[in-house]
């Protein structure tokens, strides 16, 4: 894996996305071009601690147990009196998940990974960063990215998008436990279809994400 820190080759996504808006639009953080878009959720893990016993929870769940509507901009702070301690995924959960969705996007794609640099990583993340190969990699990458984590992955790159810029998945709100995904109508089709990823179709113009209350 080769980290190059020239990234001429991904400003075209932050030439088209929104840069002027509120970043809990869609629009702010993937180009507005695509025909569809949708936030996939990291899993949630409930662990019974008296039980030893644990299982997936859904956002969707956790939205009907909270009385909240699961649309558009729901998202963990939504329900913080709900997400405790006893609620997390491990490494093991998100790599399945990022291994369901590289199924779907084609593992053999050329892609770019690409990340805006932040602080807590491995040195060589810590400023903008490009690495080319394939999404077969997607492991060998956030892996990398969370080099100085332990149990949880809290790293991802920032943007993923195949060479023929068909599809883009971005996310800039660390530790946020979604992605945004920008694709085409097979790929939407597929998403919808599949049921090892939590999806949420969203628009464009969707406020995605709601920040927690001061």
């Amino acid at each position: 894996m080769t980290i190059n820190n020239n990234i001429q080759s991904a400003i075209w996504i932050h030439r088209s996305r929104d840069t002027q808006c509120d970043m809990d639009l869609v629009k702010s953080i993937l180009p507005p071009q695509y025909a569809f878009y949708f936030k996939l959720f990291l899993p949630l893990i409930f662990e019974n601690e008296e039980s030893g016993q644990s299982r997936k929870v859904t956002y969707e769940e956790l939205a009907t147990v909270g009385g909240k509507p699961f649309e558009d901009f729901f998202c963990q702070h939504s329900i913080s009196s709900l997400i405790a301690s006893f609620i997390a995924s491990s490494a093991e959960e998100d790599y399945q998940t990022l291994a369901h969705l590289s199924a779907i996007l084609g593992v053999e794609t050329p892609v770019i990974f690409h990340g805006v640099g932040e602080e807590n990583v491995p040195t060589a993340f810590a400023d903008p960063w490009l690495v080319e190969g394939t999404l077969a990699q997607i492991p060998e990458v956030v892996g990398a990215l969370n080099g100085n984590t332990k149990i949880e992955l809290v790293h991802f790159p920032n943007y993923i998008f195949p060479l023929d810029k068909s599809w883009c998945l971005g996310n800039l709100i660390p530790k946020s436990g979604l992605f945004l995904l920008a694709c085409n109508a097979p790929i939407a089709q597929a998403l919808r279809e599949q049921k090892e990823i939590e999806v949420l179709e969203v628009s464009v113009e969707a406020r995605y994400f709601e920040f927690p209350k001061a």
